[in-house]
């Protein structure tokens, strides 16, 4: 003759169990896709090696402002502005090369701007998230106001 426990602890773990572990399977999968769809949504935008190669020069090119005219820096300026924009397929990494051109100009015409805390190191982390991956490695020069 075989018994069988049916005591309620024996029921209780059982019955945990069922609820238990498909609820930890669910909850696994929704943080998966939330997880997903954040990289995807939140993470910068994968460039090109040509765009990368091409940001690199921009940077370096704003990195050459004229220091102390500001005649001159603003028609540099405007010269990487009318360039830059239209020959970059991937418009993230073209944003960062413009939000630095920006600041570089500030800072080589001696301007009262400042960026906030942070800013350029927004610009030096975003446009290294859009390279990542392209085999490119992206160096800025650090600017200092």
């Amino acid at each position: 003759m075989r018994t069988y426990d049916t005591s309620p602890r024996s029921r209780n773990w059982s019955q945990i169990a069922i609820f238990v572990v498909p609820a930890f399977l669910v909850l696994g999968t929704v943080a998966y896709g939330i997880n997903y769809v954040a990289n995807k949504r939140l993470r910068p935008t994968a460039a090109s090696a040509a765009d990368c190669r091409l940001a690199q020069k921009m940077f370096d090119k704003a990195a050459a402002f004229p220091v102390g005219d500001a005649a001159a820096a603003e028609v540099w300026e405007t010269q990487i502005r009318q360039y830059a924009p239209g020959r970059f397929e991937n418009d993230g990494v073209a944003t960062q090369v413009l939000r630095y051109t920006m600041w570089a100009r500030t800072e080589a015409a001696g301007g009262t701007d400042r960026p906030e805390a942070g800013v350029l190191d927004d610009i030096d982390k975003e446009a290294h998230g859009h390279c990542d991956d392209s085999g490119v490695e992206i160096t800025i020069k650090k600017l200092t106001f």
